[in-house]
């Protein structure tokens, strides 16, 4: 490819992201401010904790965390919009380095601008992500020549998001296999940075790995039982999703795309082969883990059906060009606009279409107003905690157990009365999305509680209210938790 081409393409796909980024101005999903005031308690001086002096492990992605951290703290920049750039830059970065990597230019043009258009890739912004798999297409480039550099990378992408070890781990025996001989350099680099992050983590937290995935599970476990049951609702959830961001022939499109990821793979090189083989592993793990969907599992599996999408035409064409040429050319361009139409239409509808979620704007007016009239030790129990604890800068009980380690024997069997008396608060939010509605609906909540403020949502006809604890209101003692699974103890502050 000229260097003019691709000059002109990095320019496309530098403005689309521009465009994504200022358009959405840092409105994450709801789990993803969990990240952000992980960051900002850093960056402010009051550890890496959710809450301060509660050292819990309770994100997900605390590299991103970490890096958010420092970024803020050195510049100002400001969250969340600053994650929401990262990711944009991450994003970028993933398609230049598999265009830089690839044997095909033109099919990696494609697929890179697919990606840097995709709404279901854009709707997860905030999220590590793209820059998990940033840091492992960086990885693969760097093992041929600098495999130090690229066990960094990969053991960087591990320490942001847990299930990238696979990703590290799946570019060593990718290594191992492609040049017959076992990646020493590349393993004692990756397993060093690795190994670092896990010591941190448990010097820090008590525990090497994020507590999320129990209280994830446990909440799974209660919504379908778990087991074959749990694989086949996550599937349904992310199918919801596909029509929305890839129009009504969905379907097949992500079959063509399942079906090209053969040319890409011959295709590409190091980067791509290794975003087809984590995709495929993040699918299997998700679908065994028995965790509930959230979209930003699928972003890796999304990356590499665009890119298997963008490859059909060029595999169409070279079937063709052996007898005719212009055929198979004209063939080729006109099966490109063909697959690339619903997926940019779909991204116009869906970035036309939005303005920040309906309920978490709720959340950010009633998060507003206990900031300002509540004092700074009142604690407020709620389950959905990113965007209310963001706004409000109370302490949170988390009664889905994320950060809140006393509530989560109670997730599996969806007790969110016996969460909340195992770690009552001063605040209870109540929404209509539900959830809090067996709370709120106990014979003493009433004589307990009295409703401080609510907030209509300016979308739809639900609602939130704030209930205030009267003065000296007794509660029911706690029930004992599950003999199953027991809270671990809270790690004190040092």
């Amino acid at each position: 490819m000229k260097r003019i081409t691709a000059g002109a393409l990095l320019l496309l796909w530098g403005l689309l992201a521009a465009l994504f980024v200022l358009h959405l101005d840092g409105r994450a999903q709801d789990d993803l401010y969990i990240t952000y005031r992980y960051a900002r308690n850093l960056a402010e001086g009051q550890g890496f904790v959710f809450n301060p002096e509660e050292r819990v492990f309770g994100l997900s992605e605390p590299g991103l965390g970490l890096l958010l951290a420092a970024v803020d703290a050195a510049t100002g920049a400001g969250l969340p919009r600053l994650g929401s750039a990262v990711y944009a830059a991450a994003l970028g970065a993933l398609a230049a380095l598999l265009l830089l990597d690839a044997r095909a230019r033109a099919p990696a043009a494609l697929g890179g601008t697919l990606l840097l258009a995709s709404s279901y890739v854009w709707t997860n912004h905030g999220s590590a992500a793209t820059l998990v798999l940033a840091l492992l297409a960086g990885a693969a480039l760097a093992s041929r020549r600098r495999p130090a550099l690229a066990g960094l990378l990969a053991g960087a992408a591990a320490w942001c998001r847990p299930d990238a070890l696979a990703g590290a781990a799946l570019l060593g025996i990718l290594v191992w296999w492609e040049e017959r001989r076992f990646p020493r350099r590349y393993a004692l680099a990756a397993g060093a940075v690795i190994a670092a992050g896990l010591l941190a983590a448990w010097a820090w937290f008590g525990t090497p790995l994020p507590e999320t995935a129990a209280a994830k599970r446990a909440d799974a476990f209660a919504a379908t039982g778990g087991g074959v049951e749990a694989a086949r609702f996550f599937w349904q959830r992310a199918a919801r999703l596909a029509p929305r961001h890839f129009g009504a022939w969905w379907g097949w499109l992500l079959a063509l795309g399942a079906a090209g990821l053969v040319p890409f793979w011959r295709g590409s090189g190091r980067a791509g082969r290794l975003l087809v083989l984590y995709a495929g592993a993040v699918a299997l793990a998700y679908t065994l883990l028995g965790v509930p969907f959230f979209s930003w599992y699928l972003v890796p599996v999304a990356a590499a059906l665009l890119y298997g999408l963008a490859a059909v035409p060029f595999a169409v064409a070279r079937g063709l060009g052996g007898r005719r040429p212009a055929a198979g050319l004209a063939t080729a361009a006109l099966l490109a606009v063909l697959l690339a139409w619903p997926v940019t239409r779909s991204a116009w509808t869906w970035a036309r279409g939005f303005n920040g979620y309906g309920h978490l704007d709720t959340y950010r007016r009633a998060g507003a107003w206990l900031r300002a009239h509540t004092p700074p030790e009142t604690s407020v129990a709620y389950v959905e905690i990113g965007v209310l604890g963001w706004e409000s800068e109370r302490r949170i009980v988390d009664l889905m157990g994320l950060v809140t380690r006393a509530a989560r024997p109670y997730v599996a069997r969806r007790d969110v009365t016996g969460a909340f008396l195992a770690a009552p608060a001063d605040v209870v939010v109540f929404h209509t999305r539900g959830r809090m509605r067996p709370l709120v609906a106990r014979p003493w909540f009433p004589g307990a509680f009295a409703e401080a403020a609510r907030f209509r949502d300016r979308e739809g006809p639900g609602w939130l209210a704030l209930y205030r604890r009267r003065p000296g209101a007794a509660l029911p003692p706690p029930a004992p938790p599950p003999a199953a699974v027991q809270a671990a103890p809270v790690r004190p502050p040092r």
